[in-house]
This record gives structure tokens, sequence and C-alpha cells, in this order.
């Protein structure tokens, strides 16, 4: 076996949160976009990645614990979800409201 080899572990848990922090992303920068331009769309996007990594990341430096942590992440995602709805409609909005309740149900508290 080779010593300097990568072993990633990972689910489809995993994956599921990985692409509804993107959709998050995604979300600010749509509505940011609407509201203000490119400009808007950059700040909105870049409020979430730093609010994120900041708090509700898994590596974060001051993260969000107990109950306050699953509501938090609750939160952000439905509001990139509700982002999305001019853009997208009511369908993609709905699953990813659905995705990210089932995520957030799934992962307890930290």
């Amino acid at each position: 076996m080779n010593t300097n080899s990568v072993h990633l572990r990972f689910s489809a848990w995993d994956v599921l949160a990985f692409g509804l922090e993107i959709a998050a992303v995604v979300g600010a920068g749509v509505w940011g976009q609407q509201v203000a331009g490119w400009p808007g769309l950059i700040a909105a996007a870049l409020t979430v990645v730093f609010f994120w990594g900041t708090f509700l990341s898994p590596k974060a430096p001051r993260p969000i614990t107990g109950i306050a942590w699953p509501l938090t992440k609750l939160g952000v995602l439905s509001l990139a979800a509700l982002a999305l709805l001019p853009a997208f409609g009511l369908l993609p909005t709905a699953t990813l409201l659905a995705l990210a309740l089932l995520n957030v149900f799934q992962g307890g508290t930290r």
C-alpha cells in the first residue's frame, strides 16, 4: 500500500450537504444579481460563503453549536431556496427546500 495515498470517505449525505451549500451560494447570487446586478451577485455570494465558512462548515473557526446550528443551517438554506423562486420556479424551489429539511433533520446537532 502506498503511504502517500489519500483515502476519502464520504457518504451520500455528505454529497447532499455539499450540493446544498453550493445551491445556497447560487441562490444568494441569483438574488443579488436581480437586486443590484453583477456587484450584487458577487457581494451576496461572497457573504454566504463567508458566513457558511465561519459559522456552519464542519471546520468552522467559530462554529454555531447546539440547536442553533440546525436552525441556522435551515434558515440559510431556506432563504437561498426562496431566492431561486423567481428565476427557476416553484418545483426547483420546493425540491431544494425539501432536500434542505431532509439534510438538517438527518444531520442532528453539532
